[in-house]
C-alpha cells in the first residue's frame, strides 16, 4: 500500500473516531477488537478506516458493515444517514433483493435433500403449458441455463417501470413480456442471468408444496434460521425502522424506498437487517440449512465454460462462487448489497449502501467488500465483478 492511500486510511479513520490499530495482522480469523472503552482496535480498526474512506470516496447516504466468524463479531457498524438528521443503524430494514433468489434455491435444495423432488425434474411435472417446459429442468431454472430471456432487459417493461415505478406488476405480466423473446438457446448450452428463471422458479416451488412463497420462506428459512427480521411481503411497505435508499435511474435523485417491488416477483421481494443477513450467510459458510449432498448441488461447477463462467467464478444454484467465496451481490431500487460467505473460515460479510447526492452508478457495496478482503484477507481475494 502506498504512503497517500495508507495516510487517507488514517485519517478517514480518526474521523470516524476510531483509533486505526497495528497492520501486521491480515487474518479475517484474528479475534475481533474492541475495548472496553469502544475503542476500535487491531483489524475492526482497518475495517473502520476502510469504511469511512469509502463512504467519502463514493458520496454514500449510508453505509453498513458487518463481518462475523462464527459466533464471533469482527464488526457490525452503520455510517452515515438513513434521512437528512437521521443516523442509519444495524437495526434498519432494507430491501434484500437477489439475496431473495438465494433464499429459494435453499427452498429447492431442501426439498431435493426431502427426496421431493430433483434437480432434473421438468418444469412439465407442474406447469405443462409453460414455453419449453418438456425441456427445462429444475436445475436449469436455478443456475439460469434455462434458456429463458429476461424480462428486465426488455425495453417495454423498462419504459414502463421508469414511468411508474409504483405500479403493481403481476407474475403473468413478466412472464408474458419474457416470452415474447424467442429461447436464446436451447437449455444447458449456455448461460445467462435472467430474472425471468426465478419467476417459474418461485411460481413452481409453490405449486409443490402448496405453499405461499411468504409462509415456504418463513418455514424453511427464516424460522429454522431465527431470522425474526426479515419477511417476504405482498406490497411495498417496510417494517420500521427503515433505511432509506436513493436512485438517480430516472434522471432525478429521489426517495426509492418504497418502490413497488412487485416486478421482482419471486426473485428480490425479500426485506432484512443486517444482523439476519449475517446469520444466513454463516448459515451458508456453514452449510447448516443443506445435506452434505445438497451443499455440493449448490456450488456444483455446472455452469463453467458457459458464456462468462469460469473455473474461479461461476454461477451456481442461486448465487455466485467467486474463489471460493459463496456471494449474493444485487442493486435493486436504490438498495445495493453485497452479502458473502466463506465456508472454509465459518465467515461471512454483509455490506450495504446508499447513494449520495454526487454517487457514480456502480455497485459500491460490491467495491467495499473487494477492498476489505483485499486488505485484511489478500491470500483469497474475491475476483472482480458486478
Amino acid at each position: 500500500m502506498d504512503f497517500n492511500l495508507k495516510r487517507r486510511r488514517l485519517l478517514a479513520l480518526l474521523a470516524a473516531s476510531a483509533w486505526f490499530g497495528s497492520r501486521k495482522s491480515k487474518s479475517l480469523a484474528s479475534p475481533a477488537i474492541a475495548d472496553n472503552g469502544g475503542t476500535a482496535l487491531g483489524p475492526a480498526a482497518e475495517i473502520l478506516a476502510i469504511l469511512a474512506e469509502s463512504k467519502q470516496e463514493y458520496d454514500l447516504s449510508a453505509l453498513l458493515c458487518g463481518i462475523w466468524q462464527g459466533e464471533k463479531t469482527i464488526i457490525s457498524t452503520a455510517i452515515g444517514n438513513s434521512q437528512t438528521n437521521v443516523p442509519a443503524t444495524t437495526a434498519m430494514h432494507l430491501r434484500a433483493g437477489g439475496v431473495t433468489i438465494t433464499c429459494i434455491c435453499l427452498v429447492l435444495l431442501r426439498l431435493v435433500d426431502r427426496g421431493l423432488v430433483n434437480l432434473d425434474d421438468l418444469v412439465a411435472r407442474w406447469w405443462p403449458k409453460l414455453p419449453r417446459a418438456k425441456t427445462v429442468t429444475l436445475q436449469q431454472l436455478a443456475n439460469s441455463t434455462s434458456g429463458y430471456a429476461d424480462f428486465e432487459q426488455d425495453q417495454t417493461f423498462i419504459d414502463a417501470n421508469n414511468y411508474n415505478p409504483f405500479r403493481q406488476w403481476q407474475t403473468q405480466e413478466l412472464l408474458d413480456i419474457a416470452f415474447a423473446t424467442p429461447l436464446l438457446y436451447e437449455p444447458g448450452e449456455s448461460w445467462n442471468y435472467s430474472h425471468t428463471n426465478f419467476v417459474v422458479l418461485g411460481e413452481l416451488l409453490q405449486r409443490i408444496t402448496g405453499q405461499p412463497m411468504d409462509k415456504l420462506l418463513e418455514q424453511e428459512i427464516f424460522a429454522p434460521l431465527g431470522l425474526g427480521h426479515s419477511s417476504y411481503p405482498h406490497s411495498s411497505e417496510i417494517p420500521p425502522p427503515v433505511l432509506h435508499a436513493f436512485s438517480q435511474d430516472r434522471d432525478v435523485f429521489e426517495d426509492s424506498t418504497y418502490w413497488n417491488p412487485s416486478w421482482t416477483s419471486f426473485s428480490g421481494m425479500m426485506i432484512s437487517t443486517l444482523g439476519d443477513l449475517s446469520m444466513l450467510a454463516l448459515a451458508i459458510a456453514k452449510g447448516s440449512l443443506l445435506s452434505p449432498q445438497g451443499i455440493q448441488a449448490q456450488i456444483a461447477p455446472t455452469t463453467v465454460g458457459l458464456s462468462t463462467n469460469r473455473a474461479d467464478l461461476y454461477y451456481g444454484l442461486g448465487i455466485v462462487y467467486a474463489n471460493g467465496w459463496l456471494v449474493q451481490n444485487p442493486r435493486f431500487g436504490g438498495y445495493n448489497l453485497f452479502l458473502a460467505a466463506l465456508p472454509s473460515q465459518s465467515l461471512a460479510m454483509v455490506v450495504a449502501t446508499t447513494i449520495g447526492l454526487n454517487s457514480s452508478d456502480e455497485a459500491h457495496s460490491t467495491l467495499i467488500a473487494r477492498k476489505l478482503v483485499q486488505s485484511l484477507n489478500p491470500n483469497q481475494p474475491i475476483p472482480n465483478f458486478g
